[in-house]
C-alpha cells in the first residue's frame, strides 16, 4: 500500500453522506511531510489563499489539491487511480458517462411495458394527446430513480466502487447537465414515443424528416452516419463546446445533446 492507497482508504472511511473532513496533520503523516514542507508546497503552487486563511482540514473541495500533493510525491497514475476509486472523474470520463446515461435511459424507457388502462385514463383527461402522453410518462417514470439506476450501471461497468462520494459526483454532474439544458428529459422521453406508443394519436408537431435534417446539420454532418461515426462526432463536438471547457458553449452543447439523442433514437 503506497501513499495514494492510504489517502483513498482514509477518504472512504471518513465519508458520510458525500462529505469528509481529514485533518491536515493526518495527510502530512501519510506524506511524511512537515507543516513547513506543506507551506512550501502551497507557496510554490501559488495558491490564492493566504497562510492565515488555510483550513486545518481537507474536505471534498480540496480533492484537486490532494491530487497535486500526491503528484508532488511522485506517486504514479494519480488521476487514473483516483478515478478508479470514484473520488475524481476526468472530463473525458464524464462525457463517456453522459453518452452511457443516454443509452441506458433510452433502453430503460423503451423496454417499459405500457399500462393500457393508465394510458387511456391519461389521454382521456387531456384535451391535447401530447399532454396525455406526458402525463402517462410522469406517472410511470421517476427521474431520480432513473438517474440512480444509470449511475449504478456506470459504476458497475467501469468497476468503480459504489461509494456515496463517487455517486455524488455523478449525481451532481447530471444535475448540472439537466439544469443547463445539456440533457433534457423531454427529449429523452419524446424520442421514445414511437416505441412506447406505436399507434399514438398525433398532435401537430414538426415533420420528423425535417427535424432529422436539422439534427444532422447541428452535428455538422452532411450525410447519415453509422452509429460509431455519430458517437465520435458527438464526442468531438462536446469536447469543443462543453461548458466545462468552453464557457460560451452552453447553448451549443445543449443543442448538440438534443440532436444526438434524436438521431440515436430515430436512426438506430
Amino acid at each position: 500500500m503506497d501513499r495514494l492507497d492510504e489517502l483513498i482508504e482514509e477518504i472512504h472511511s471518513r465519508t458520510i453522506d458525500r462529505r469528509f473532513e481529514i485533518p491536515i496533520s493526518d495527510i502530512l503523516e501519510i506524506l511524511d511531510w512537515s507543516i513547513e514542507e506543506y507551506y512550501r508546497f502551497r507557496y510554490e503552487k501559488r495558491q490564492r489563499q493566504t497562510f492565515g486563511d488555510l483550513s486545518d482540514s481537507f474536505s471534498p473541495e480540496d480533492i484537486p489539491e490532494l491530487m497535486d500533493l500526491m503528484e508532488a510525491c511522485n506517486v504514479d497514475r494519480v488521476q487514473e487511480r483516483m478515478e478508479a476509486a470514484g473520488l475524481h472523474f476526468r472530463s473525458e470520463t464524464l462525457l463517456d458517462f453522459q453518452d452511457f446515461f443516454v443509452s441506458v435511459i433510452l433502453n430503460r424507457i423503451r423496454s417499459h411495458k405500457v399500462d393500457e388502462e393508465l394510458l387511456e385514463t391519461s389521454l382521456s383527461a387531456c384535451a391535447d394527446p401530447e399532454d396525455g402522453y406526458r402525463f402517462y410518462i410522469d406517472a410511470c417514470f421517476d427521474r431520480n430513480e432513473l438517474m440512480d439506476y444509470a449511475i449504478r450501471r456506470f459504476l458497475e461497468y467501469r468497476h468503480i466502487p459504489d461509494h456515496s462520494f463517487g455517486r455524488g459526483l455523478l449525481q451532481e454532474y447530471l444535475r448540472r447537465s439537466f439544469l443547463s439544458g445539456t440533457l433534457q428529459w423531454d427529449v429523452l422521453f419524446e424520442s421514445s414515443y414511437s416505441f412506447l406508443f406505436p399507434n399514438r394519436k398525433r398532435a401537430i408537431r414538426p415533420d420528423l424528416d425535417e427535424s432529422l435534417i436539422e439534427a444532422l446539420k447541428e452535428m455538422e454532418l452532411n450525410h447519415v452516419p453509422d452509429p460509431e461515426e455519430l458517437k465520435k462526432q458527438f464526442r468531438k463536438l462536446m469536447l469543443r463546446y462543453h461548458p466545462d471547457r468552453n464557457p460560451n458553449g452552453q447553448e451549443r452543447s445543449r443543442r448538440i445533446n438534443a440532436s444526438y439523442t434524436l438521431l440515436v433514437a430515430s436512426l438506430f
